[in-house]
């Protein structure tokens, strides 16, 4: 085994037969062998001293050794020498370090003469030397050095240099006497350059150690987050399901009632009116006997009659008490039924009680989660760390120099680094719900990603950068546009993902967030991130609008709220936009640090026109509504409701169509919706034509009524494929348009 171990005298090179490595870094840093920084574009390189120290030496050796075969010269090392003379700079480096590496693996160690004097100066090779490397070198290939030879002999790269003698090898030779002096000097040298190598991999390993103990703990913390929400998920559900049974139960109870009491009404209104019959019967009863007593008086027969007087009088009496336990009984049942009803009741009311306090705590645990998103959000932009949590690589303490020696962040850069950050957490948070069983989530987290690019680019804009007409804005215009394109494909990705169920593969949708980040990271590249002040880190808190977390929790009963989106039903795409992007900054101050008077709060006062992007978004959720009162609709219909109710569901159809159209006309593509506008009339009139048929007096047993009624449907589910067919023709529109977020 050799003394220097496997990697030889030199472990930073990737090959024995290649140059010095110039980026002058341990290849295991970054898995491949090569430099981690690029050379500096403005001037010599770091290592130009050094690298002209190592030619110096290899051209005096080489010279040395030249000169010392002048004695023997044969026709094979004359043409060796004729084609040294004619290599250019950059061939004779390659050429050299390779022969000198050569040299220093021969046994007995180094030449005597090709090392200079361990006291010497750097460099002092007792002639001045030639600056012949800059910075900005380009290395050929070695592939251009090929040279055709008719000699077999000399086709070896140092065939004629090997069969040249030479006494450099030869112990006994006069000129190797003193190289035993020499190589134990190198070799001590070689040998303290491997134990501060060693510490310094130690030291290495160490801080990997450390590194990967945070990232894991970081991974636990945020392991135990997601179980702990899929946890209350999962209870939510179980109340859901819970309270549509009560609710169920309860509608039963409701209609038991309602039933009882009908019954109870007709039995008491029965037992009235024959309690009035019999007291009519026993009124006339007496007023016989009164009328046969007074006959009785005067006849003698009078016994006969009085016998049958009681007779009859028992009979009603018989039949006024079998009444009596009759109502008795159903008045025992009927209060039996109202127990019943009351003791669900409180069942129910302490069901909801549970329930709403169990949405309380589904509340304070997303504000808990959103809370910590912040925190870690502003810990990683404080740190000036942006490299990303996925890419498993060791990050250096000193995040910020590594940035500015890759020439991502300046003191004047026009993107805030907080931004680079909420972006990057977006993408990850993203990518991993796509892998989870819940695949309608990923369109809510698309919505952050896209929100965070629209940030970065809205940077850009705010200063001003674009509006000039020298090369620098046309580059940027040109990568702002290639931004925009990986957008798009993103959102592409992630709604097929979500639409799919989570059948469309995963892989898909990381490739298009990896051109996406790729488009963002060349953008950083030109404009650069500027570092944010602490005190404005505070102001740059997600609200969780963008994440679809639900800002408030509806009573029992109530209709669950749909403002949880940043692109909601309920506000157009201009209100949510301000919600996303024009929050009142703290002090008089927007985020940029200027002075509210003079910068612009509304992100739409710089921008008139409504992207066709965030159109289409607004679109697709205006179909949903439109959808879910069309099925109102045929409901009430079907379930011959009053003339109110139905025109009450037209009114709510007439008003999302109207506010589509809207919204339509004042991006300047009212063209769009003169069909929808169409049917919308033609709803319209049929609404009025129902209001004349009910003030006729006509119901839904009436035949004009139903003819009327039939129609409704079809017209409503014309307005739902015109909605649709608008989704489509602007879904077609913002994909030919490559400026969405330029």
């Amino acid at each position: 085994m050799s003394k220097y171990g496997d990697g030889g005298p030199f472990p930073n090179r990737g090959q024995l037969i290649s140059p010095p490595n110039s980026g002058g870094s341990n290849g295991g840093m970054n898995g491949n062998g090569t430099g981690m920084y690029a050379r500096s574009e403005s001037g010599r390189s770091t290592k130009g001293e050094e690298t002209e120290a190592i030619l110096g030496e290899h051209y005096l050796a080489l010279r040395r050794f030249l000169n010392g075969r002048n004695a023997r010269v044969t026709g094979a090392t004359a043409k060796a020498k004729d084609k040294l003379l004619r290599l250019t700079g950059v061939q004779f480096v390659e050429l050299s370090t390779d022969v000198y590496d050569d040299s220093i693996r021969q046994p007995g160690g180094a030449y005597a003469y090709s090392i200079p004097h361990p006291l010497a100066s750097p460099g002092d090779f007792g002639r001045p030397l030639q600056k012949q490397f800059q910075s900005n070198t380009i290395i050929p290939n070695k592939s251009t050095m090929v040279e055709e030879d008719d000699d077999p002999a000399d086709r070896e790269p140092f065939a004629a240099l090997s069969r040249a003698p030479t006494g450099l090898s030869d112990p006994r030779s006069p000129d190797t006497q003193a190289s035993p002096v020499q190589s134990e000097s190198d070799k001590r040298l070689i040998e303290d350059y491997q134990l501060q190598v060693q510490e310094l991999r130690e030291k290495l390993d160490g801080m990997e150690d450390s590194l990967k103990k945070k990232d894991d703990e970081m991974n636990r913390f945020l392991d135990d987050e997601r179980s702990r929400a899929s946890a209350s998920n999962m209870e939510k559900k179980e109340w859901d399901d819970l309270k549509f049974n009560l609710e169920n139960k309860l509608a039963e109870a409701q209609d038991l009632n309602d039933s009882l009491r009908d019954e109870m009404e007709r039995m008491r209104s029965d037992h009235a009116s024959e309690t009035r019959e019999l007291r009519n019967q026993v009124a006339d009863m007496e007023d016989r006997v009164e009328q046969e007593r007074r006959n009785a008086a005067a006849s003698s027969n009078s016994g006969n009659a009085d016998r049958e007087l009681q007779r009859e009088n028992q009979e009603l009496q018989e039949a006024l008490r079998e009444q009596q336990s009759i109502t008795e009984e159903v008045r025992r049942n009927a209060q039996d039924a109202l127990r019943e009803m009351r003791m669900l009741s409180q069942q129910s009311s302490s069901s909801y009680e549970r329930q709403e306090e169990m949405e309380r705590t589904v509340v304070q645990l997303e504000q808990d989660v959103r809370e910590w998103r912040n925190r870690y959000t502003r810990a990683k932009t404080q740190l000036r760390s942006m490299r990303a949590s996925s890419l498993g690589l060791p990050a250096e303490r000193d995040a910020t120099k590594y940035l500015r020696e890759r020439g991502l962040t300046a003191d004047n850069g026009l993107i805030r680094d907080i931004h680079v950050t909420k972006f990057q957490v977006a993408v990850d948070e993203t990518l991993q719900l796509a892998r989870t069983e819940m695949a309608e989530k990923v369109m809510d987290a698309m919505k952050a990603v896209i929100v965070g690019v629209r940030r970065i680019t809205k940077d850009i804009d705010e200063t001003g950068a674009t509006a000039r007409n020298d090369d620098f804005a046309q580059q940027i215009s040109k990568t702002k546009t290639k931004v925009s394109g990986a957008a798009n494909a993103f959102i592409t990705a992630a709604k097929n993902h979500a639409n799919s169920a989570g059948i469309s593969p995963v892989s898909i949708l990381d490739a298009s967030a990896s051109h996406l980040v790729a488009a963002v990271v060349e953008l950083l590249q030109m404009v650069k991130m500027r570092p944010t002040p602490a005190g404005e880190l505070e102001d740059e808190d997600d609200d969780g609008i963008a994440l679809g977390t639900r800002s408030s929790i509806p009573g029992p009963g109530g209709r669950l709220s749909v403002d949880s989106s940043a692109y909601s039903p309920v506000n157009s795409p201009r209100e949510s936009r301000d919600q996303a992007f024009s929050r009142p900054p703290a002090n008089g101050m927007n985020g940029n640090g200027m002075n509210g008077a003079n910068g612009n709060n509304n992100y739409y006062d710089t921008n008139k026109n409504l992207p066709l992007d965030d159109l289409k978004l607004y679109l697709e959720d205006q179909t949903a509504v439109l959808v879910s009162s069309i099925q109102n609709l045929v409901g009430s219909i079907r379930g011959n409701a009053s003339i109110e109710q139905i025109t009450d569901e037209i009114g709510a159809i007439d008003e999302v169509v109207g506010t589509v159209i809207g919204e339509t006309q004042s991006t300047g593509n009212g063209q769009l919706v003169e069909r929808l506008e169409g049917s919308r009339n033609k709803l319209v009139n049929a609404s009025r034509q129902g209001q004349s048929i009910a003030a006729k007096g006509k119901g839904p047993s009436d035949r004009e009524w139903k003819m009327w009624t039939q129609n409704l449907p079809p017209i409503a589910f014309e307005l739902a494929r015109e909605m649709k067919d608008l989704v489509q023709q602007v879904d077609q529109l913002a994909y030919s348009n490559g400026n969405d977020f330029a």
